[in-house]
């Protein structure tokens, strides 16, 4: 598994992170979703260099993943092993280069705290649906989808996925199963990027 610290001796694809409040509950799912999701995909033979980790704005540094996390992903055939949570930091999204975060909150965060990447900067829900438009031609490319980010409502609540601290073992079934499908939606857009540009044509 190649997570964010393992990136620049490993891989020279795109870095994506994701970020929540307490790094343990909803950002780590899309973390090990999308890991779990390219190694399939590669495995398929699909080529795709990504990697994923994750933060959160209030998180405390080096603590595990939240047991109903780690059961609903080993449930899906994912690896919810060995991981640590991490405090977000500026030079975390200075370094990605895609963040997908879980609220509208997090990403006002992540915006004042990396003011010059802010149009790197999308909740999840935001992004899967931009990259939705166009995945074979230009309209598709990051730079596009940051270009058109307006044909999003950036204040709707339903870009939003609930936090389930607290809450019991179905809030955490209810955010994988939020959360699963977009990841999904962001593999085959990384994919298709990989695609164009092995025919010569700008990402």
């Amino acid at each position: 598994m190649v997570t964010g610290s393992d990136r620049d001796a490993t891989s020279t694809g795109l870095s994506i992170l994701f970020v929540c409040t307490g790094n343990i509950c909803r950002s780590p799912i899309g973390e090990r979703v999308l890991t779990g999701l390219a190694d399939r995909m590669r495995a398929d033979g699909t080529e795709l260099a990504v990697t994923a980790s994750s933060a959160g704005t209030g998180a405390l540094n080096g603590q595990p993943i939240h047991p109903h996390s780690a059961a609903v992903l080993t449930e899906h055939g994912y690896d919810a092993s060995g991981f640590e949570s991490r405090y977000l930091r500026p030079p975390m999204l200075t370094q990605a280069d895609l963040v997908l975060c879980m609220s509208r909150d997090h990403r006002a965060a992540a915006q004042q705290m990396a003011p010059a990447r802010w149009k790197r900067v999308f909740t999840l829900t935001e992004f899967a649906a931009l990259s939705e438009t166009g995945t074979t031609d230009e309209n598709g490319t990051l730079a596009a989808i940051m270009a058109g980010r307006g044909r999003v409502d950036p204040n709707s609540s339903l870009l939003d996925i609930v936090d389930p601290m607290g809450r019991p073992r179905e809030d955490f079934d209810r955010v994988f199963a939020e959360i699963e499908p977009k990841v999904e939606t962001v593999a085959g857009w990384l994919a298709a990027q990989q695609v164009t540009e092995t025919t010569g044509e700008s990402r």
